[in-house]
């Protein structure tokens, strides 16, 4: 009965994964203003414009899931083949409104995504990002329509590890390394994952087909024993 059980279990937790949102954990030190990276939903943020959407540490969110590329997606030093099927998120640091004294900085955050990053948009106008988001924007976020100086970063130093001393980010697989340094306006910059697999919907139905049979040999079993 153990083991029917733990096989239903893990049957379960197959299907309950599906729904899994793809950017699944941030860690690395605090901000300049003392607080910590954090994953939240694309509903807290309404408005992704500057001034609209702000914070005192790196916040990122999920956008649109399981996209089908129909065509190339320009992203930072190239594109992504049209066929691929790929996840958006966004990352952001701004220090609100109008605030173009105070620096924000906030190194070294390390944000894990359950799937390979196959590019990121980051251009300091922010036209990559623009022109992507009608294709990979969240439906409830409102984005900027044009750009303007300084939406992305305005360099990448590399290596972007804990020695990096200005805007940059690293891809390791399928986790991305940021740090940020912002006055007015913040840093937002959209990275693309390829969608993790799942089982197909048949091969789920079997699945499930083979613990109904597993519980049902259990019964026949059990009966004879009896």
């Amino acid at each position: 009965m153990m083991k029917f059980k733990l096989i239903a279990a893990a049957g379960c937790f197959l299907l309950a994964s599906q729904g899994q949102a793809a950017l699944i954990s941030v860690s690395g030190p605090n901000s300049s203003f003392g607080d910590a990276a954090s994953i939240v939903l694309s509903s807290t943020i309404v408005n992704a414009n500057d001034d609209a959407a702000y914070n005192t540490a790196q916040q990122g969110f999920d956008e649109q899931q399981g996209v089908l590329l129909g065509s190339a997606l320009n992203v930072d030093g190239g594109s992504i083949a049209a066929g691929t099927r790929v996840d958006s998120h966004m990352i952001f640091l701004n220090s609100g409104p109008n605030n173009n004294t105070d620096l924000l900085e906030h190194f070294n955050v390390k944000w894990k995504f359950d799937g390979d990053i196959l590019g990121v948009m980051s251009n300091s106008n922010g036209s990559l990002e623009i022109n992507s988001t009608s294709l990979l924007g969240a439906s409830d976020v409102l984005y900027p329509n044009s750009t303007f100086n300084a939406r992305g970063f305005e360099s990448n130093q590399s290596p972007c590890d804990g020695t990096a001393t200005n805007d940059c980010y690293g891809i390791f697989g399928s986790e991305l390394t940021v740090t940020m340094r912002v006055t007015e306006p913040g840093d937002w910059i959209r990275v693309v994952t390829r969608t993790a697999e799942v089982p197909e919907p048949g091969t789920l139905g079997l699945l499930g087909l083979g613990i109904l049979g597993l519980g049902a040999a259990k019964r026949r079993k059990m009966a004879k024993n009896v």
